[in-house]
Formats: C-alpha cells, structure tokens, sequence
C-alpha cells in the first residue's frame, strides 16, 4: 500500500472516528458537517471527498461492521472446532463489538433506519445483512451435518433463519431496554438452546 492510499484511510477513519464521538454527545441531527471537519481538521472539500453527506457516514458504519464480520468469519472457517463453537464465536464476538460502545451503536443504528425510511424503504425491506448472515450460519451448519455435530435430517435452511432472527432480534431487544445487561452473554446462552434442538 502506498504512502498516499495510507493516507487516505487514515484520514477516512478520523473522520469516521470524530463524527462518532460528536453524534454520541450532540445526536445525529445537531451535528453539523463543519463540526466534523473542525474537530477532524481538515476542509470541508475533503469530508465531501469521502462522505457525499453526512447520513453516508451511517452506511460506512454498516460496511466496517460488514468487513469485522467477513474476518471473522475467515478466522473461525479456518478453525478445526465444533460447529456449535465457530458460530457461538461469531456471534457473540459480534455482540461484544456492539457492547464496548452500546450508546453510539444504538445511535448510529437507528439513524441508519431512520435514513433508509427517508429513502422509502419501509423498515425490514432492506434484507440485504440480515441474509448475509443467514447464508453464512446456512454454511456452517451445513458442514456441521456433514460432520455429525448437526442433526441429520434438521432443515438446515430454517435453522440458520432460526439463529439470524435470534440474533437481530436479541440486539434490538438490548438496545431499546434500559437494563444493564450483557448481549453477548445472553446471545451465548440463547445459542446453547437452540443447539440443544439441533445439536446431534
């Protein structure tokens, strides 16, 4: 990687960086751009260089989430481990990445349905990470019944839809309540439940 491409990712990221932590403390919508490029010092034609607007910072959320998730999953295929194990490892290491920041995930989250409603999509028109994952847990749990560590004959389509939905729906159920509880844990605990349905 050039000296320039570095460059250009580090300032990327500082942007990325500054207008997390503006919208943590004033919201999404107080935050101005030339706070951004203020606070980021740089001019405001470089911020336009990266960010068309500000709600496409919301999408770069989504896609550095998408890149951790992909590295993960590259990490956990190469490993010699029970089935159960590689996706428990998956999931709840994604949900400990929600969980060291769960005001700017939740902030950054729900701004980013807001825009999607904004651009007309009605709320869980928009698929395309939820299936994503779906086809990924469709994957391993597939290798599991080849394997033996999956129950033969378990409708391995369903299963995988069965764990995504728990796994979506167990976030947004934590980030709404106002309890102080662990998402990781409580993704790990409803893992070992459902396995205990498909587990051979």
């Amino acid at each position: 990687m050039s000296l320039r491409e570095k460059k250009k990712i580090e300032t990327k990221n500082k942007i990325f960086e500054v207008s997390g932590r503006l919208f943590k403390e004033k919201g999404f919508e107080n935050t101005t751009i030339d706070e951004i490029t203020k606070e980021a010092e740089i001019g405001k034609g470089t911020f336009f260089n990266y960010f068309p607007t500000k709600e496409a910072l919301l999408l770069y959320f989504a896609e550095k989430k998408d890149e951790l998730t992909y590295s993960l999953i590259e990490s956990e295929t190469a490993k010699s481990i029970h089935t159960k194990d590689k996706i428990k490892n998956l999931l709840v290491f994604l949900a400990e990445s929600y969980e060291r920041d769960k005001e700017l995930t939740k902030l950054m989250i729900f701004e980013y349905i807001k825009y999607k409603r904004g651009t007309g999509l009605k709320f869980g028109e928009d698929q395309s990470r939820r299936n994503r994952l779906s086809r990924i847990l469709h994957d391993f749990l597939g290798n599991g019944v080849k394997k033996g560590e999956v129950r033969e004959g378990i409708d391995v389509k369903t299963a995988a839809e069965t764990l995504t939905a728990v796994y979506f729906q167990s976030v947004m159920v934590w980030l709404w309540s106002e309890s102080d509880y662990s998402i990781s844990e409580d993704i790990s605990g409803k893992i070992d439940l459902v396995f205990e349905g498909i587990g051979s």
